[in-house]
């Protein structure tokens, strides 16, 4: 079945990252991406898979992400393409945020579900904290 990429479908991905996120699940989060998804990170890595996608999540999950907020979001829409572009905000325990501006390209699949399969982001500000690194 052939499905349109919609505002709905988007926001229920954004459910399954809040829902990672609390549930503190990498290998949900790599879920939401093709096999051959990848993060292109501020810093210039390429992080490629899902195994590699799910590595990096537990990373920022240990460096203490607790919530992602988005703003602004964008929806361009095609057949089989569809991109986002927004603010983020990561919020970590220790207080700290991550303001970043992103673009996230969604390919539909076969089966017509969307994934996640490009996901680029770049920070705002120099107010990193310490305990984030790309």
């Amino acid at each position: 079945m052939m499905s349109t990429f919609d505002r709905e479908e988007l926001a229920d991905v954004h459910r399954s990252v809040v829902r990672a996120i609390e549930d503190r699940d990498p290998a949900l989060f790599a879920s939401l991406y093709t096999d051959t998804g990848t993060l292109l990170t501020p810093d210039g890595r390429s992080v490629g898979g899902r195994d590699a996608i799910a590595e990096e999540f537990g990373h920022w999950l240990a460096a203490g992400l607790v919530a992602q907020t988005l703003e602004d979001v964008e929806l361009t829409i095609g057949d089989t393409v569809a991109v986002e572009e927004g603010r983020a905000i990561g919020e970590f325990a220790a207080g700290s945020e991550v303001h970043s501006n992103y673009i996230v390209v969604h390919i539909r699949q076969d089966d017509g579900s969307w994934l996640m399969h490009r996901d680029i982001w770049t920070r705002i500000g120099a107010h990193i904290p310490a305990e984030v690194s790309y």
